[in-house]
């Protein structure tokens, strides 16, 4: 008799709890993306013993746990060719998202090498570590003065190596 009430007890709580709503933690992802630092006109020095070879300049810069948003940047980077000689490459941009090595930039985006090289583009992914830029979308700019169109370029830092697709190449010759 005993054994038969304490089942009846059991099954009564399993009915009910059943039917009791649970709620669920649920992380809420605006809680975890929230703005941990922010700075107004800022400028990052990346230093070697050798050298200084990176500099970020922003107007703005949010830091997040796993990004780095940077509002209207630079990028400069410093380095040597293969024939010893100094050359500087600027990368210009609306918005910098940094995460990693891996930087992107969005909006207005203009690259330029010294007095050899200028593109401009809505986007661009530079991996800092290969030292390789890439985009999917199209560019226009100067090589060597000679007007220059395409899609989807590849640039390789460290090989000075160029590639784009459906590329338009205007060289001006003059006339002696």
């Amino acid at each position: 008799m005993v054994i038969r009430s304490f089942v009846f007890i059991l099954l009564g709580i399993a009915l009910v709890s059943y039917f009791i709503p649970v709620q669920t933690n649920k992380k809420n992802d605006k809680d975890e993306d929230i703005v941990l630092l922010s700075f107004n006109d800022s400028t990052m020095y990346t230093l070697t013993p050798d050298s200084m070879n990176r500099i970020i300049y922003s107007k703005k810069v949010l830091r997040y746990k796993n990004r780095d948003v940077m509002i209207e940047g630079a990028l400069t980077l410093k380095g040597k060719d293969k024939d010893n000689k100094e050359i500087t490459d600027i990368l210009y941009a609306d918005i910098i998202i940094k995460r990693d090595d891996i930087f992107n930039f969005f909006n207005n985006v203009r690259y330029r090498r010294d007095e050899t090289i200028t593109l401009n583009t809505d986007e661009l992914f530079y991996n800092s570590k290969s030292k390789i830029a890439t985009n999917t979308l199209p560019f226009d700019g100067t090589y060597f003065n000679n007007y220059i169109k395409g899609e989807q370029i590849y640039l390789d830092m460290n090989k000075y190596y160029m590639k784009a697709n459906d590329t338009h190449f205007e060289v001006e010759i003059q006339k002696n």
